[in-house]
């Protein structure tokens, strides 16, 4: 070693020193940037599924809101349903009964009746857990007819009282009041505890039924009203009885606030409060206001209630969306309509308690996480600098020598990291042969290139072009044309089997023989390919074959003599759209079996004719659902007006085929060629239509 070799080690080891040292940084660096991006996408994560699992708390929400508000929409519809059972017996009574005194004494009840200083009862009902109590002012004798009609209505009512209080355990009670100063209430109470009083009709229960408020006899909902301390506060529903068109009175069913507050408790999500209001805007029930019910002897406004800033001045809770979780002023509230009382159910809860929650139930499982990548990273860390960096570095050492073909010594490394080594400098070795075949193949490919047609007759009387596109780097199709006796014109299209190296020598091959073949050849294309596929059957130990449509055109007459070995059916489309496909000749490919004849067949294409030969690359290509072309698709490409240009029919054809592709990988080659009849060309003398062909043995 020289002293100048020396000098230039001495400088290039601080150099190598300083990459290491680079190397080791960037990598520090890379580890950091990937732990922080690490756990900016878990947090990321994290707060997605919080997100996510926010709104799937406020569909469950939303969905126990529903429920909750169903069951209290079957309680109201039950009361609105007895309600009606007692309408329909009032007017069953009324229709059943008849005048004068003798109507109310039909009820087995009516001797039972006992007159007081204040009035008359039924102080002395027998049974009295199925019959109300039937209160009023006056004597009993000497009333009017209606009186009695009414009576013994009121007295009949009996068994819709069992039913109520078998069937609707939110009814405190229920009753009957009538203009004409009684009352029957159940249950029963003496008439001492519960005595009839003209007040009554002043009650909005009463002054709410009345022809000139009630017009339309409907039933409703008065204010909520204080019944005492046994009862508490009572909501009643209630609706007008009519003998045919006369206004009687008043049915009403008074449920329990008591009850429905303990119903109200039943709501299945917390947090949040769950409150019921109607249609005056007072709230009905609440789990803070109304805790022991039967004390409160009051009810409170909405807005006393609702959170300051959600409730809208003007429209109050119709301003809220119903049935629909709403975030308004840092609560989330969701208002339910129902549709047998004009009463609404409203949910309100903070949404920091809903974000809250979850964070406390998903918090300690993120922490966890987090500390769990973090000592992942750390050991990772540590693991990769001693097994992975450092080996890492001498391979792309190793790497950069074996690319400029300098073979080195493999490094001392880990035992596990010696395959690597090895692969690498195997794989340099083969990539050289490689390349060598590489570059045979692009030869090859030029070699086929150049042997195809580069010129294309664009006569006066007729235009041929083609083109191939291969499926690997060399292709087995190939076309060919070539100048005839008599100024005909020889076309071939062929499809060797299989494709690359193989095909494509095995075609060029084909294309020798049949332009050999064909120019020398003194009889038709029958005997022409008849002599091709003898010679290719001889010593063929591949079992190659190939299909082959050559045809022999007379440019003056438009008459094309073809042989179809296997070959796909070539396409005729006329001037006018239509097309067909030419008949086959029953000829097999060539290169399976010797010593068979060929048929042939003629065509005669008229001016304007076009005919596109092609290869089964065109009609099996595969679309991305593997779905063939099938030469169905190419009947509908001209039908809009024929071909004028043979250009523009090859190109059509091959973008019909790539759009059907759509992407999927070529499976075939792709060869088209289209010869087409100019329309200035003279017509023949017998005129019949192109399709109309004629076998020749």
């Amino acid at each position: 070693m020289n002293r100048q070799d020396t000098i230039a080690m001495s400088q290039q080891q601080p150099a190598r020193k300083q990459e290491s040292t680079q190397f080791f940084r960037n990598y520090n660096r890379l580890v950091g940037a990937t732990y922080l991006a690490i756990l900016l996408l878990t947090v990321a994560l994290f707060l997605y599924q919080i997100v996510q699992k926010q709104r799937e708390e406020v569909q469950t929400i939303g969905g126990h809101v529903a429920r909750h508000g169903q069951f209290i929409e079957f309680i109201l519809r039950s009361s609105l349903d007895s309600l009606e059972s007692m309408r329909i017996a009032a007017s069953e009574s009324f229709r059943l009964a008849g005048p004068g005194p003798g109507a109310g004494a039909q009820s087995p009840l009516f001797p039972l009746l006992q007159e007081a200083a204040d009035g008359f009862n039924l102080d002395a009902a027998p049974e009295r857990d199925a019959t109300g109590n039937v209160t009023g002012t006056g004597a009993l004798a000497g009333r009017s007819p209606a009186f009695y009609s009414d009576l013994r209505m009121a007295l009949g009512l009996g068994p819709v009282f069992q039913a109520i209080a078998l069937h609707l355990p939110n009814a405190a009670s229920a009753g009957f009041i009538s203009r004409e100063h009684f009352s029957d209430v159940y249950p029963w109470v003496e008439h001492r505890k519960r005595p009839f009083s003209d007040s009554v009709y002043s009650s909005p229960t009463w002054t709410m039924g009345t022809p000139q408020q009630n017009r339309n006899r409907e039933k409703y909902w008065p204010p909520v009203y204080y019944a005492g301390p046994e009862n508490g506060l009572l909501v009643p529903t209630a609706a007008p009885i009519y003998n045919r068109d006369e206004f009687r009175g008043v049915v009403s069913i008074e449920t329990s606030l008591d009850y429905l507050n303990r119903i109200n408790s039943d709501f299945g999500y917390k947090p949040g409060t769950v409150f019921l209001v109607d249609a005056y805007g007072e709230v009905l029930a609440h789990p803070g206001l109304f805790a022991d019910a039967l004390r409160v002897q009051s009810t409170r406004p909405v807005a006393q209630v609702m959170p300051a800033g959600i409730l809208d001045r003007q429209r109050g809770l119709a301003a809220i969306p119903a049935d629909t979780p709403t975030e308004i002023a840092g609560h989330l509230v969701v208002r339910h309509a129902f549709v047998s009382a004009p009463w609404q159910l409203v949910y309100v809860v903070p949404t920091r308690e809903i974000w809250s929650a979850l964070l406390w139930e998903r918090g300690p499982l993120m922490l966890m996480v987090v500390l769990g990548l973090t000592l992942l990273m750390v050991v990772t860390y540590l693991v990769t600098t001693r097994e992975f960096i450092a080996p890492a570095s001498k391979l792309v050492s190793h790497i950069a020598a074996e690319s400029q073909f300098k073979p080195a010594p493999i490094p001392p490394v880990p035992g596990t990291w010696r395959p690597w080594f090895e692969t690498i400098s195997q794989a340099f070795r083969e990539s050289l042969q490689l390349v060598g075949i590489r570059q045979e193949l692009d030869i090859a490919a030029k070699m086929q290139l150049a042997i195809l047609p580069r010129h294309w007759p664009d006569r006066e009387e007729f235009s041929l072009w083609g083109l191939m596109r291969s499926a690997k780097e060399v292709g087995g199709d190939f076309y060919d044309h070539f100048p005839l006796e008599g100024g005909q014109i020889g076309i071939v299209v062929a499809d060797v089997s299989g494709k690359g190296v193989p095909a494509a020598l095995f075609g060029m091959v084909s294309k020798t023989l049949v332009r050999a073949t064909a120019t020398r050849f003194k009889g038709g294309p029958g005997e022409a390919i008849a002599s091709v596929n003898d010679i290719l059957c001889e010593d063929n130990d591949t079992c190659i074959f190939v299909t082959t449509f050559y045809g022999v055109y007379e440019p003056e007459s438009g008459q094309l003599t073809y042989v179809n070995a296997g070959h796909p059916a070539p396409l005729l489309v006329h001037a006018d759209g239509s097309s067909e496909f030419l008949p086959m000749t029953g000829g097999t490919a060539l290169g399976i079996m010797d010593g068979i004849p060929f048929a042939q067949r003629v065509v005669t294409l008229q001016p304007g004719d076009c005919l596109l030969m092609y290869s089964d690359g065109v009609t099996e290509a595969f679309s991305p659902q593997a779905e063939e072309f099938t030469p169905a698709r190419l009947l509908p490409l001209f039908a809009a007006g024929g071909i004028k240009d043979v250009h523009a029919a090859v190109r059509t054809v091959v973008a019909a085929v790539d759009a059907h592709a759509n992407g999927a990988p070529q499976s075939d080659d792709i060869t088209c060629v289209a010869l087409i009849r100019r329309v200035g060309a003279p017509a023949p003398a017998p005129a019949h239509r192109a399709a109309e062909t004629a076998e020749q043995a």
